[in-house]
């Protein structure tokens, strides 16, 4: 089936969103040490500054960049100054204490105990919501955030509509969020987890998600082959100035039974508010969306995708649509019973910008 203008992804314009608390960037001054000539320097660098990589983001960007775009590319905003000191762990057993404490730029770990836990629509901006933004983006130390156990801790929609279920937004950067699952909520022209998008704001960067389930209950409206392809699993999408960047996904499982259009999506983006840039997803398990893989939004740089099983997806288990992009490598990819085929371009069987390494798609 050849697609015509209404099998274009599409995404209803966003209402903005007010954010609850107004940010407050404190200045640390430097505080003599105690027996000590020499000051202890605390770093407060701020989302939009620009330093030089760490070894962690060296190390993603090297993973994604496929051999055929091995150029350095130029400087992005990168992570910002570790400071020192803190307390290692905190326990949380509800989503307000989870970001009353993320909000704790003392702390470095933050571990959810085992249970489901209510959420909101994260676009709602409610206490039981994940919208992850610019309260969070002047932390200058990255935190991971846990579950006790992976898979222990559900994030559960209760049956709601117009899900986000966690956004990563608006300038928030080192965090790695680990061993979570996603439960009864349907998406609506969004994705259950987004990275950037909506309005155009501050660059989201230095991610990483892993052991990450979105269960069968996570619901959209991609029930045939021919349904609109607007309800996501992860839905990665622009962001003002260079994009969201440096975003890891790794051991990730979707079912997409219940009608989402596909696993992860990219899409949206110009000049101004660019889509992703080195972005490494690996260990991925799919069945049953609408579509595995979509990269839809133009000039993506520097992908990787490795590692991905997929079965029974009702159309294609790949579309790549994405017009002057380079280094997208996607390799060691499976796919079985796809409903119409495996691979599918409007550019080919081999787009430029994309190389396909022992992959199987059927």
């Amino acid at each position: 089936m050849q697609p015509g203008p209404a099998d274009r992804p599409a995404r209803r314009p966003r209402r903005p969103r007010l954010d609850l608390l107004v940010l407050v960037i404190a200045v640390l001054s430097l505080v003599p040490a105690i027996g000590s000539s020499s000051p202890i320097a605390f770093g407060v660098a701020g989302p939009s500054d620009s330093t030089t990589s760490d070894g962690s983001s060296d190390q993603v960007a090297a993973e994604t960049a496929s051999p055929e775009d091995s150029a350095t590319t130029s400087p992005i905003e990168s992570p910002t100054t570790t400071v020192p000191g803190g307390p290692d762990t905190v326990t949380v057993s509800s989503i307000p204490a989870l970001l009353a404490t993320l909000k704790d730029n003392a702390v470095d770990e933050i571990v959810v105990a085992d249970g489901t836990y209510h959420v909101s629509p994260s676009n709602a901006v409610r206490s039981d919501s994940l919208w992850i933004g610019s309260e969070y983006a002047a932390r200058t130390r990255p935190v991971t955030v846990r579950a006790q156990t992976i898979g222990g801790v559900t994030f559960d929609g209760g049956g709601g509509t117009d899900y986000g279920g966690l956004s990563f937004e608006d300038g928030v950067h080192d965090q790695v969020w680990d061993g979570f699952v996603f439960a009864n909520m349907a998406a609506q022209e969004s994705g259950i987890v987004e990275v950037g998008g909506y309005v155009p704001r501050r660059t989201p960067h230095h991610i990483t998600l892993r052991h990450i389930t979105i269960q069968r209950t996570c619901t959209g409206s991609a029930t045939s082959e021919t349904a609109p392809t607007v309800d996501h699993a992860f839905y990665i999408s622009d962001a003002a100035g260079v994009g969201p960047h440096d975003l890891l996904f790794e051991d990730i499982t979707v079912d997409g039974r219940g009608g989402l259009a596909s696993a992860f999506h990219f899409f949206h983006g110009d000049s101004a508010n660019p889509n992703a840039t080195r972005v490494t997803i690996r260990r991925l398990q799919v069945i049953g969306t609408q579509q595995a893989i979509i990269l839809w939004a133009d000039k993506l740089r520097n992908i990787r995708i490795d590692t991905v099983t997929i079965s029974d997806v009702l159309r294609y288990a790949v579309r790549f649509e994405s017009v002057g992009s380079t280094g997208i490598l996607l390799t060691n990819i499976t796919s079985t019973g796809s409903g119409s085929q495996g691979f599918f371009s409007t550019q080919g069987d081999h787009p430029p910008g994309l190389t396909l390494r022992n992959d199987s798609l059927n």
